[in-house]
């Protein structure tokens, strides 16, 4: 029996590009229930039950992210910052901040965000500031290394704040007036349960 072939996705030719809007197949994945509005549920608990099979796995995704980002490190330190090294460090970097809360380590994503943006607001004409760099890549990997889970951990919370306000003040010094443009794009503090 052959399958049906999926819609071909929408496409407008326009004078120098195309767009390309793709059939949104979500709408047939999720189920409702009788009362109106509501999303049956059981599909929810079926993928947290998914994710749960796989949390064995997490500590050791998220070490390889770690020896990723200690490589693109490495690279820079030894090749100096260039558009290859900065691109690799950045990536790992940007990984790390969007994995690490659901691999269990909310700091250490924490702590990629603002080394994340460190490297993407850095100032091109001014000097990377590589010891705040070696700082944040070590500390990502001490909170991944030492298992710290919890977003509020003492030492750690301490860390990713005092790294955070560092990058800032570099970031406010080098910048001068144009920081301004960037000063409402850190993300704030979560105030999250005391860590016990």
């Amino acid at each position: 029996m052959n399958k049906p072939k999926p819609p071909q996705p929408e496409q407008k030719q326009m004078q120098d590009h195309s767009v390309i809007t793709p059939q949104n197949t979500l709408k047939g994945v999720v189920r409702r229930t009788a009362e109106p509005g509501e999303i049956d549920m059981s599909v929810v608990e079926r993928a947290e039950a998914a994710l749960a099979s796989l949390k064995g796995e997490f500590s050791g995704w998220m070490n390889t992210e770690c020896e990723r980002l200690e490589s693109a490190r490495k690279a820079m330190h030894q090749n100096g910052y260039n558009a290859a090294t900065l691109e690799l460090l950045f990536r790992s970097s940007h990984d790390i901040k969007g994995d690490a809360a659901t691999l269990g380590y909310p700091l250490a994503g924490t702590i990629a965000g603002s080394l994340g943006r460190l490297i993407y607001h850095w100032p091109k004409g001014s000097q990377l500031p590589m010891q705040l760099v070696d700082r944040a890549v070590e500390a990502i990997r001490a909170v991944v290394r030492e298992n710290v889970r919890h977003p509020q951990e003492p030492t750690g919370a301490e860390v990713a704040e005092k790294l955070a306000i560092l990058v800032e003040q570099y970031l406010a010094r080098e910048l001068k007036d144009a920081y301004a443009e960037i000063a409402g794009d850190a993300a704030p503090a979560l105030r999250l349960p005391e860590y016990k």
